[in-house]
């Protein structure tokens, strides 16, 4: 275990943390809360990131991932909280458009989390239209993932196509 891994807060201070930041949004406190959530999801030690995970299943907790991922920069950081959305199983319904645009982001690994999120969704007929929409050929030409959002894409499509519209 290394040294930043015995620092990590408990679960309870990181979730009153969240629950603070979701009342009363202090941008210092969801920026530490955030930062604590990515230090328990990215550690070694499995015990960690499955405290983090199930401290996010709490359906108050997809407005606070949704905005730590709109505020987190680095891209490594990024990509950990997205693939923390699949991995609790929260139902992210109504935020294919957000996922979208992270499918589409040029780093390969926030791209790949972000197909991963919106292949786990069940999508509706409409939104499917839109989000095939936005992965245009011009978006796909020179993808590190396009392989993966081309077949993304044709997923859609054929769901489209089944439905007769």
């Amino acid at each position: 275990m290394n040294e930043n891994e015995d620092k990590l807060p408990s679960i309870e201070d990181i979730a009153q943390q969240i629950k603070e930041s979701e009342v009363a949004p202090d941008t210092d406190k969801a920026e530490t809360s955030t930062q604590q959530l990515i230090a328990l999801l990215s550690s070694h030690d499995h015990n960690h990131k499955d405290a983090g995970l199930e401290l996010l299943k709490n359906e108050k907790s997809i407005p606070f991932l949704i905005d730590a991922i709109t505020q987190t920069a680095e891209k490594k950081q990024k990509a950990v909280l997205i693939a923390a959305c699949w991995e609790s199983g929260l139902d992210f319904k109504g935020n294919e458009a957000f996922f979208t645009s992270l499918a589409l982001d040029i780093d390969m690994f926030v791209s790949l989390e972000a197909i991963t999120v919106l292949d786990t969704m069940d999508i509706e007929l409409a939104t499917a239209k839109n989000i095939t929409a936005q992965i245009s050929d011009a978006a796909l030409l020179k993808h590190p993932n396009k392989d993966m959002l081309l077949d993304f894409k044709n997923n859609l499509l054929e769901k489209i196509q089944e439905a007769g519209t």
